[in-house]
């Protein structure tokens, strides 16, 4: 809610407008990956310093894995200063839990997925935590293509656009998980 005044001045901190202040810079290492919550199993943990969807990993059980996965990469903080820094996660499927440092960023659900770092990034190493929560979209076509009784509700139907019943077997896998590519972009206050 939103409420504004026009008989009393209100204290406060005033909003802050930021622009792009130099060239974003490309986050990069060695990513630590975990499975955390979710099903039907958890695929393996795993270590890589290339981003791609679930669908792409050797490991069977990510292909119709729904659930939640964490990336975490340490990197060294820029050198050079901003008025603060935006973290942009680049193609994230589908949603994202932000931290730095064991702070809590922000939660991001719809593109662009950028957040502001504001006093959480500090100088030398800094640790970022993304927990990324796909879609059940390859669970279900999982289900259905093995003949899985999924569907047992007793008071609603489940049905596709048509109002038949929902058929996932021909579903094409869906990109899941963080693909990036990640970038810190620094940002400079607008002064008047």
């Amino acid at each position: 809610m939103l409420r504004t005044f026009a008989d009393r001045k209100v204290d406060g901190r005033p909003w802050r407008y930021l622009k792009p202040s130099g060239e974003p810079r490309r986050l990069s290492g060695k990513w630590e990956v975990e499975f955390i919550e979710g099903g039907p199993k958890r695929p393996r943990s795993f270590d890589t310093r290339t981003l791609e969807s679930w669908t792409a990993l050797a490991d069977s059980e990510a292909h119709r894995f729904a659930g939640t996965a964490r990336y975490t990469l340490t990197f060294d903080a820029p050198e050079n200063t901003a008025d603060d820094w935006l973290l942009d996660l680049g193609r994230v499927c589908e949603s994202a839990r932000v931290r730095l440092n064991g702070d809590s960023i922000g939660t991001l659900w719809y593109p662009p997925f950028q957040v502001p770092l504001r006093e959480c990034l500090k100088s030398g190493r800094n640790t970022l935590e993304i927990e990324v929560t796909n879609l059940a979209a390859n669970r279900i076509a999982d289900l259905d293509r093995r003949r899985v009784e999924w569907k047992i509700f007793h008071d609603i139907n489940i049905v596709n656009l048509d109002y038949k019943p929902l058929d996932a077997t021909n579903w094409a896998p869906r990109d899941s998980g963080l693909l990036g590519p990640l970038q810190l972009i620094p940002m400079d206050e607008l002064r008047p």
